[in-house]
């Protein structure tokens, strides 16, 4: 299956690639600010594959808070915000909001990461989160518009 998502101006986008169905996807929605704030509802497939599209640079904002961790990727002409991404040295991965999707109404269960280091959050994002490219300069597919 394959989820597209976007900000409503076009400038980020995102395609997950998952052999999961409706029924074994799990969204979250993480208790931190940031997450509620944007009343995010996050998903990802470590068995499948992402790719966040960025039009133009010069509008991503890509902002760290908390463990600085990773980077949670937000629109600055529409402060809608797509998902999370990370790196390290075996590659980027990503966590993709929901809310930027025709998929929005679906529910999450809560979800509380608090407790985490910077360690432990890096490792469970690895084992979790979709290995993921962040394309810069690429504006997102015609078929990844928001409903």
């Amino acid at each position: 299956m394959r989820i597209d998502g976007r900000c409503h101006c076009g400038n980020l986008g995102f395609e997950l690639e998952t052999a999961l169905s409706w029924e074994t996807i799990r969204p979250r929605e993480c208790d931190c600010s940031f997450c509620r704030a944007h009343a995010a509802r996050c998903v990802s497939d470590p068995n499948g594959r992402a790719t966040v599209f960025v039009a133009d640079p010069e509008r991503l904002v890509r902002y760290r808070f908390g463990l600085r961790t990773a980077e949670f990727l937000v629109c600055k002409s529409c402060g809608v915000y797509v998902g999370a991404f990370a790196e390290d040295e075996a590659g980027g991965f990503a966590t993709l909001n929901l809310r930027a999707t025709a998929h929005h109404g679906r529910s999450g269960a809560a979800t509380s990461y608090g407790l985490e280091t910077a360690e432990s959050r890096r490792a469970r994002r690895r084992e979790r989160w979709t290995p993921a490219e962040l394309r810069l300069g690429s504006p997102p597919p015609a078929a990844a518009a928001q409903t």
